[in-house]
């Protein structure tokens, strides 16, 4: 029988899922998941919301006592990329319409302004040294260096607004969701070649059924294939990297292994998928065979706490990245205890059927 997360609606969701998601390890109270007694698996590290975060102690210190203006903050984060490594954050901020670039290599931040992008951002990726964002408004993807500096450009002009991009990087291809206009065209996913911008394939189309797509927003390539979140059909749909239908990941619904407004999607080095649901600040893990392992972060403004996340990323050591939308800021979390045999076995909270 499966377990309800939440209950009722309202302030009463959010009361629910912070009181089911939440806890606080004895850890110098750093919040981590599951709850004692069981084995830790999901640890906060740290937050970031501005070059305040990449200063030392003593720099923080200097600023304070000598009035000098704190630097400019993220506002409504909704998009994230990391590089394998771990050492340089592209996050792309709707209201400030900029793209913000945390180099944790040389511990400074840098901005692509809004002028330079042609609109908001949205979507983002890295492929190698290139750092891919999504304009709705310009109905293209440019490419940037670490440093800021224009690179390439990617014409989506087959989207009626692009949203979310993910990466085959050893095919060459980006995976582009259309996640619909006015006209109510779009829900579809195309790919393009990042050389020369060669339209590939389309795959996806409006509706409800089995490979459809209802105002798609965020994508994800792994080995295995392309992970869509179907963000109005409150489901992930899993195609191969041909565009062949795989299977439906979750369904609408308050219990878990469910979701209401799923966004970002990412995978772990074993090949687990994270789900961000926008509308529960929630997020959850699944193994290879969709089968549930874990709940983490739930609504609420202290740090690891969640209030309208979209965009996720993880990098090479399991590190992971949320845009917490409305805290103005990205926390990060740290996967701990977990080898991939944990992956094999379902969690003791249900999948949905």
């Amino acid at each position: 029988m499966r377990r309800p997360i939440l209950r009722g609606a309202g302030k009463i969701l959010a009361a629910a899922v912070l009181g089911t998601f939440g806890c606080a390890t004895a850890n110098h109270n750093v919040p981590a998941w599951p709850a004692p007694p069981a084995k830790e698996r999901i640890r906060l590290v740290r937050t970031y919301s501005s070059a305040a975060d990449l200063e030392g102690s003593f720099a923080r210190a200097w600023r304070k006592v000598a009035g000098v203006d704190a630097p400019v903050s993220l506002y409504h984060p909704v998009g994230v990329a990391v590089t394998p490594k771990g050492d340089l954050l592209a996050v792309s901020d709707q209201a400030i319409g900029s793209l913000f670039l945390f180099d944790f290599a040389a511990g400074e931040l840098r901005t692509v302004p809004r002028e330079a992008l042609g609109g908001p951002p949205m979507g983002v990726a890295i492929a190698g040294e290139a750092i891919w964002v999504v304009v709705p408004d310009r109905k293209a993807a440019l490419s940037f260096d670490r440093n800021g500096k224009p690179l390439a450009a990617l014409e989506l002009t087959d989207c009626e607004r692009p949203t979310g991009i993910a990466i085959d990087s050893e095919a060459g291809l980006a995976y582009v969701t259309d996640t619909s206009s006015t006209n109510g065209a779009g829900h579809a996913v195309h790919v393009h070649a990042l050389a020369g911008g060669e339209h590939k394939a389309k795959f996806g189309q409006k509706g409800d059924g089995q490979g459809d797509l209802f105002f798609p927003t965020f994508v994800a390539v792994s080995a295995d294939g392309v992970f869509v979140a179907d963000t109005m059909n409150a489901r992930v749909v899993e195609f191969d990297k041909q565009g062949k239908f795989v299977r439906q990941i979750g369904e609408r619904g308050d219990r878990f292994g469910q979701f209401d407004k799923p966004k970002g999607v990412a995978t772990d080095s074993f090949g687990n998928l994270y789900v961000v649901d926008s509308f529960f600040s929630a997020i959850q893990i699944f193994n290879r065979e969709a089968k549930l392992l874990l709940f983490f972060a739930g609504p609420g403004d202290s740090p690891g706490f969640l209030a309208n996340p979209a965009g996720i990323a993880i990098d090479a050591q399991n590190r992971i990245y949320v845009a917490n939308g409305l805290n103005f800021r990205v926390d990060v979390y740290q996967l701990v205890n977990t080898s991939a045999a944990d992956s094999q076995a379902q969690g003791s909270a249900p999948a949905a059927n």
